[in-house]
């Protein structure tokens, strides 16, 4: 009871200490519209990303004297209903712009929408590039890179030291596995000419046959595999990759290995020497205010940094700065604002690319083995997203009718 009264008593505090202008203004609203239900474990750390950014914007004045606001809603995990649900949200509640992390399919359904509408969209993750490149425009931004691009270039750069010819590939069968593949294959090539592509092998999200899947790898006498695949089919893979001794006898690289839900996961299960994008802000932090994220994340959740909330928590400094530099809450004014945007983040000074609308954060890259029983991250080097960026010329060209 004392501890309720004491926190009531902080809140009323805290309404008190607010400037009256603050208490007085409409609050800004920026729907959240994730892929709550079916992306789940994504999703979840995307939220807490979120409200920690709106708890520390509005606890220092909130912007342009008013506080923010999220409002989350679930997409559905389905193209059509997610269209359905935004459309109603921007009648209703005629949000400033909107945001959120979602399956491939659904963000670009939700860039072309945005497009059609002349409704503002900073997604707070990355799981198509072709929102921005390919169908590309002034009313989409990225709140948080790198492109699935960009860290597959990084994944390559280092997976190009081991000199493996012969490759495989395992990924989950729609936008997200095939783009990642596309991407890691075509920067493979920048490092190594002689590369051979042989067994693809393409799941059904939530439908993996592992067992069969990596003794058909094993049959086809590859030196490396690929993988794209993420939740319950990437561990049903590397444990049957593990008991069959694929890991022992192959490379094996993925972006998602190295999350720290993942890793969590898999425990002392996990093989080694595996190339994987990490999440290390206590580890190798880029800045003193990405470990004090980290710290307040723990105490406040009761676990490591999860990727998805260090996505959404730079998202939301994004779209607070963009509300500051515009002195409105206008579209077109945002839109404005966004462009070229440059700003200090979590992630240290950044800026949003002009030609794409996508900031230039990095991403960690290392390679798994085991320590006190529990899986972690060796050889890690963080990569500033800067150098991953293709030509404009590259990105033009993906742009043509």
């Amino acid at each position: 009871m004392m501890r309720k009264m004491s926190l009531s008593v902080f809140f009323l505090s805290f309404l008190l200490i607010q400037p009256p202008h603050v208490l007085a203004a409409e609050p800004i609203t920026i729907l959240d519209i994730s892929s709550y239900t079916a992306g789940a474990a994504f999703t979840a750390p995307t939220r807490q990303g979120l409200d920690m950014a709106e708890e520390e914007i509005n606890a220092a004045g909130g912007v342009l004297g008013r506080l923010i606001r999220f409002e989350h809603q679930d997409d559905t995990g389905n193209p059509e209903q997610a269209i359905t649900k935004l459309q109603q949200f921007l009648l209703q509640e005629k949000p400033i712009l909107f945001t959120g992390c979602n399956f491939a399919n659904i963000e670009l359904a939700f860039s072309a929408f945005a497009k059609q509408n002349k409704v503002l969209q900073v997604s707070a993750c990355t799981n198509s590039d072709d929102s921005v490149w390919k169908q590309g425009h002034d009313h989409t931004f990225r709140g948080a890179g790198p492109l699935l691009y960009s860290f597959n270039w990084m994944l390559a750069e280092r997976a190009a030291q081991s000199h493996k010819v012969k490759w495989a590939s395992v990924n989950h069968s729609y936008a997200w596995g095939q783009q990642n593949l596309a991407a890691f294959k075509e920067n493979l090539a920048r490092y190594q000419k002689d590369i051979q592509w042989g067994e693809e092998q393409w799941v059904p999200v939530g439908k993996i046959n592992a067992g069969s899947v990596v003794n058909a790898i094993l049959k086809s006498g590859v030196e490396a595999v690929y993988t794209s695949l993420w939740g319950s089919d990437l561990s049903q893979f590397l444990r049957e990759a593990k008991k069959r001794g694929l890991s022992d006898k192959v490379l094996i690289v993925g972006d998602n290995i190295g999350r720290p839900e993942f890793m969590e996961q898999m425990k002392g299960g996990m093989p080694t020497g595996m190339i994987t994008n990490g999440v290390l802000p206590f580890e190798n932090p880029v800045t003193p205010a990405m470990k004090e994220f980290a710290v307040r994340y723990q105490k406040k959740y009761g676990q490591h940094v999860r990727y998805a909330a260090l996505q959404s928590y730079l998202a939301a400094q994004v779209i607070a700065e963009a509300i500051r530099k515009a002195g409105s809450t206008d579209t077109d004014a945002l839109i404005a604002a966004l462009k070229g945007l440059r700003f200090d983040s979590i992630y240290g000074a950044l800026s949003l690319r002009s030609q794409d609308n996508v900031p230039t954060n990095g991403i960690w890259v290392g390679e798994t083995a085991i320590k006190d029983g529990k899986p972690v991250l060796i050889n890690v080097e963080y990569k500033d997203g800067n150098p991953y960026f293709p030509s404009d010329s590259y990105i033009q060209s993906l742009r043509k009718p």
